[in-house]
């Protein structure tokens, strides 16, 4: 630990290559927070200077900085305001050492110079400190590694038996399972036969009763889940627009697309528009329906494309 005034250590050691007015008192102190610890255990090394304000100090470094001990962490410096004027400045460093018995912290070297231009250096007093090792009292050397043991590993054979009934009992339980095991029989259900769906609706008299909403309303979606079950498009969450749009790609002809756009756009005006048509323009709805179905099935006749278990339109006779 070394409290030391700049004026006073120029005259005791001579260590100060520069003398500093006697009038600026520097304060250079270094401690260690224990004095005994294990080998490779952290001691904490503080410094505490006490300068004025206009002072500038630094550490003097070297290669042997600290040796024998090495340096883990450094924290950074704190600069704060000194009761009775000037500032006080704190830094410390973590250090471990691995050698055993008294070692010294060296001595620090700090470069002083003040405000007026004075420049010095101060050195602070080696540390002692004990390291201990690890091994318990009495013990001069690492002991040998102990040999082997032979252990004798013997299986009882209450073991065996276990093994052999859970084995029986997993068999048995896997033979239970697939004797039991039936594959669900699917009904399938018949094909739709989309005119007659739209026969149906004809049957229901809705014109005679003036119900075009209802009619109109049947009749598309009667068109739409014929060509969900024909073409495999999302025809009855699609816009008229989109339905005539994705049926492009399948290559219905134009003629056709034509036709099914005037005949969903005015099923969409009385639905929506509260459009009333004439009688025989409502009439010839279902016969250009029942037309349009001929011709699609003329150019793009039943097979692979088909879904047989299409659900049919929900028409109340």
């Amino acid at each position: 630990m070394a409290r030391i005034l700049i004026s006073l250590w120029v005259a005791a050691c001579g260590m100060v290559t520069t003398c500093v007015q006697a009038s600026a008192e520097v304060l250079f102190e270094a401690t260690v927070n224990r004095d005994t610890l294990t080998v490779g255990d952290p001691v904490l090394l503080s410094l505490r200077i006490r300068r004025e304000s206009g002072d500038a100090v630094a550490l003097v470094r070297n290669e042997d900085f600290l040796a024998p001990f090495e340096v883990r962490r450094q924290v950074p410096p704190v600069v704060r305001e000194a009761p009775g004027g000037g500032v006080e400045e704190t830094q410390a460093f973590e250090l471990a050492v691995y050698r055993l018995g008294v070692i010294e912290v060296p001595s620090l070297v700090l470069r002083v110079r003040t405000a007026g231009g004075d420049s010095g250096l101060i050195t602070s007093e080696p540390i002692p400190v004990v390291v201990r090792g690890v091994m318990p009292a009495g013990m001069s050397d690492i002991r040998d590694v102990k040999p082997p043991v032979d252990i004798e590993a013997r299986i009882p054979p209450w073991f065996w038996f276990v093994v052999a009934a859970l084995a029986g009992l997993v068999a048995a339980a896997i033979w239970l399972w697939r004797r039991r095991r039936r594959k669900p029989v699917i009904d399938t259900p018949p094909p739709i036969h989309w005119p007659d769906e739209v026969e149906k609706i004809l049957r229901m008299r809705l014109l005679e009763n003036g119900e075009y909403k209802r009619y109109y309303s049947l009749l598309s979606e009667v068109m739409r889940r014929y060509l969900e079950d024909r073409f495999r498009v999302d025809a009855m969450e699609c816009t008229t627009h989109e339905l005539v749009h994705d049926l492009e790609r399948v290559a219905v002809g134009k003629a056709e697309l034509s036709a099914l756009d005037g005949l969903l756009s005015e099923a969409d005006l009385v639905k929506f528009a509260k459009l009333r048509p004439q009688d025989e323009v409502a009439t010839k709805a279902a016969e250009a329906v029942l037309d349009l179905m001929r011709r699609l099935d003329a150019q793009h006749r039943p097979g692979d494309d088909r879904t047989e278990n299409a659900a049919p339109a929900v028409v109340t006779a």
